[in-house]
């Protein structure tokens, strides 16, 4: 990219994130700059956020005017990057990317593209929507209907839509044919 390096802010729970990705930032430094959240370009955020406070502080970040926001997925969590990405986030890459992958994502980001080599796929290949993959991910962690309207914000009945038009795309007849379909496609298993 051109010009004036890429201006990136890191928002995550745990310390050694924020320090690993800036310090795999600081090897390109005509590319990328760590800066706050509130001055940055693109934000890449962890999707522990999403868990850990049921990603409220993604929602301060995402806004008309805000910067371009990148997942930091964890790849046995894709639940987790279902739900940022149905909340906003431009993308998301691994946390198995290394400083070059990084901040290509980060370039492509803030010119508006698609980031290279990332796509969600889990469900896409059969048309899941994110929300529904959402609600998946939930009934897979057992949460009920009720549970997960109060996770999602959502009606009883619009969440009871997602799991009818879901459970089609999948071929599910029952919540437990759902859950082993989910279980054998990549989502998280129930958390203690």
């Amino acid at each position: 990219m051109a010009g004036r390096p890429t201006r990136v802010g890191i928002v995550s729970p745990q310390e050694v994130l924020i320090k690993g990705l800036a310090a795999m930032l600081a090897e390109h430094p005509h590319r990328s700059a760590v800066t706050t959240v509130d001055d940055a370009q693109v934000v890449l955020y962890d999707v522990l956020g999403v868990y850990r406070n049921n990603g409220s502080d993604l929602d301060e970040i995402i806004g008309d005017d805000g910067p371009v926001v990148v997942a930091i997925s964890r790849d046995l969590r894709p639940d987790l990057r279902a739900r940022a990405l149905a909340a906003g986030a431009h993308g998301w890459i691994s946390m198995s990317v290394d400083s070059h992958e990084l901040v290509a994502a980060v370039e492509a980001a803030v010119e508006g593209r698609d980031l290279p080599g990332r796509t969600d796929r889990l469900g896409t290949d059969i048309g899941l929507t994110p929300r529904e993959v959402e609600v998946l991910s939930l009934i897979a962690q057992g949460k009920s209907n009720i549970e997960i309207a109060e996770r999602l914000f959502l009606s009883i009945n619009s969440v009871k839509t997602y799991i009818r038009s879901a459970y089609a795309k999948i071929g599910a007849t029952s919540r437990s044919r759902a859950v082993a379909w989910c279980l054998q496609h990549g989502f998280a298993p129930p958390e203690d």
